[in-house]
């Protein structure tokens, strides 16, 4: 997955922060494990896609929990590998973030397929197991084009923003589908072209960019976006993915209270974090200028 898509779904970052910060909390009520939150613990967030580069696995430290934000320190130099059906994948480090990568050709991420991942950073081996879950199934849009009208520019700065929000409150965008057992969906809207042929003005590009989609997981069988708020025209992907079981303990369990702290969920044996896969189907549509 690219890196601008990881930004979209910053909700994965989020609940990670929850969940270490959960953790820092449970371990430091229990006295015999105060040694256990040493300096050379480390925190695995670990995302495959069904169909996608495996590029998403990230690799950091602990932060102290009288922090009220991520103070981690990426971790570049560990030791990263991948297995499905017995055969070793070497991760690679790239970037300066703690992000880590598998640059071969002769990796799949499949329906079913069962990926084993091993960290070694530090003396500590951690361990995880993930399943690829089923797709997206009867994945559908509301409408397959959405058509810009031309600005009033000549008619001042009211009338434009009037002819912007009447669009922006039109510019709905209702994405359907199956659902029959409640499961945890989130959504990925992006640009399929690198080129940028803006919609709006700069001036407005600037005012439109707190708007900008982010979907969080849903039990239900719909997401509505507005697909005003977006950038440019031209073709855009929507993706819904299906998420994963211990993905779905990790977001159900985000909000515990620690007044009463139950161990939150992790499938990373001897670190924090989580490792978790998806799979998705995928729907187009088009932001065309209006004739």
């Amino acid at each position: 997955m690219a890196k601008d898509e990881r930004q979209i779904i910053s909700f994965q970052k989020l609940y990670l922060f929850t969940v270490v910060c959960v953790w820092t909390i449970f371990l430091s009520c229990e006295e015999e494990n105060l040694n256990t939150i040493a300096e050379n613990q480390y925190v695995v967030e670990a995302f495959i896609y069904a169909g996608e580069q495996v590029d998403d696995v990230r690799i950091k430290t602990t932060f102290p929990l009288s922090e009220a934000e991520d103070i981690s320190t990426p971790i570049n130099t560990a030791k990263v590998t991948l297995i499905k059906g017995g055969q070793q994948y070497q991760l690679t480090s790239f970037g300066n973030e703690g992000y880590y990568r598998y640059t071969g050709s002769d990796l799949t991420v499949e329906t079913g397929d069962v990926f084993d991942l091993v960290v070694e950073h530090n003396g500590i081996t951690a361990t995880a197991t993930t399943i690829v879950p089923t797709p997206t199934m009867g994945l559908t849009l509301s409408t397959d084009s959405l058509l810009v009208p031309q600005l009033p520019l000549s008619e001042g700065r009211d009338a434009i923003v009037e002819a912007i929000g009447n669009f922006l409150r039109a510019s709905s965008v209702e994405a359907r589908w199956d659902n029959p057992t409640n499961d945890l969906y989130f959504m990925v809207v992006e640009a399929v072209s690198d080129t940028l042929d803006p919609i709006f003005p700069a001036v407005v590009l600037d005012a439109l960019a707190r708007f900008r989609f982010v979907s969080e997981p849903t039990d239900g069988e719909t997401i509505s976006f507005l697909g005003g708020t977006l950038e440019s025209f031209g073709t855009y992907s929507t993706r819904v993915y299906h998420i994963n079981d211990e993905y779905a303990s990790l977001y159900e369990n985000r909000t515990q209270d620690s007044r009463d702290l139950n161990e939150p969920p992790s499938n990373v044996q001897n670190a924090l974090g989580v490792f978790s896969a998806f799979n998705s189907q995928e729907a187009f549509f088009e932001v065309a200028r209006e004739q």
